[in-house]
């Protein structure tokens, strides 16, 4: 399977995102935020790690021939263990950071994960991911990656036999901004829970240290920060390292969706760490077992 990332189709780039990491200390960014540094107290129900592991179920990849993008996208799924390719399951969307593709969920042991998560009484469930670009999940020009995910590969996914009714989204760095936003727009009322990793969080574009990513105008028309009367009643799971210089905006934004009437108290897990796959993968298990308890 070629993992290769289509060609950029915007002015932002994975260079200057962590540009944006590594020059921005915390106290300029909580000054941007209009936050405080204090650390929140972690929710229990993050868990401990699990102590049992269990063997990776099967894995399908194959390519989609999108009409939101007008290309072919790599796509894979990975299956819990004591199932089999076409099993009717519930089905996670992970969503990749900028630069990445589905590549990443193999660094980052998706499979194993996922195997010892159900190995530690977690209900078994999918993971389908898709290769998004550098479009920040979100319409860009004649491209759309959030029609490719809501409409192209959702369906993609029950025809393959996958029960999209019982649905969730996670996703890192410019995937978590993607998770939040689809969960605001696109796939409002249609999922089951999200799980938000290491997400950007401003509640506006002139907030952004290096506001290269896409127009201050593509931020604010698909910006989700200011939009959490639109994630009532939706499970949410945020995360983010405490080195990271997206945590202060994610401390932010759990205390504005606490706030928020109607809206679910976050589980969030906000511990030591920085902007990075070794961060991302040391977060999965509580992930998964979030996503699972939920579906």
């Amino acid at each position: 399977m070629n993992n290769t990332a289509p060609p950029a189709h915007s002015p932002f780039t994975r260079r200057t995102l962590l540009t944006a990491l590594g020059t921005a200390t915390l106290a300029t960014l909580a000054a941007c935020t209009g936050i405080g540094t204090a650390t929140p107290t972690p929710s229990p129900t993050a868990g401990p790690s699990p102590s049992k592991t269990g063997k990776p179920g099967p894995i399908a990849y194959g390519q989609l021939a999108s009409t939101a993008t007008g290309d072919t996208r790599n796509w894979i799924i990975y299956y819990p263990p004591g199932t089999k390719i076409g099993d009717k399951l519930p089905v996670v969307i992970a969503l990749h950071g900028l630069g990445d593709t589905i590549a990443m969920t193999e660094v980052q042991h998706y499979s194993t994960h996922l195997a010892d998560a159900v190995a530690n009484g977690v209900a078994p469930f999918a993971i389908a991911a898709i290769d998004g670009g550098t479009l920040f999940w979100q319409k860009a020009g004649n491209q759309d990656a959030g029609a490719l995910v809501a409409t192209d590969f959702v369906a993609l996914l029950k025809q393959r036999g996958l029960n999209t009714a019982r649905l969730a989204l996670t996703g890192w760095s410019m995937g978590g901004w993607g998770t939040l936003r689809l969960a605001c727009d696109e796939l409002h009322g249609k999922l089951r829970a999200v799980a938000a990793l290491s997400t950007p969080c401003y509640a506006n574009s002139a907030q952004v240290p290096d506001n290269t990513w896409m127009t201050p105008a593509e931020f604010d028309a698909n910006n989700f920060y200011n939009r959490t009367d639109q994630l009532t009643g939706l499970p949410i799971f945020l995360a983010c390292g405490t080195s990271d210089g997206f945590y202060p905006g994610n401390v932010s934004f759990a205390a504005l969706l606490t706030s928020t009437p109607g809206v679910l108290t976050p589980v969030i897990d906000f511990a030591p760490g920085g902007h990075s796959p070794d961060y991302w993968e040391s977060v999965v298990p509580a992930q998964f077992r979030f996503l699972g308890e939920h579906l």
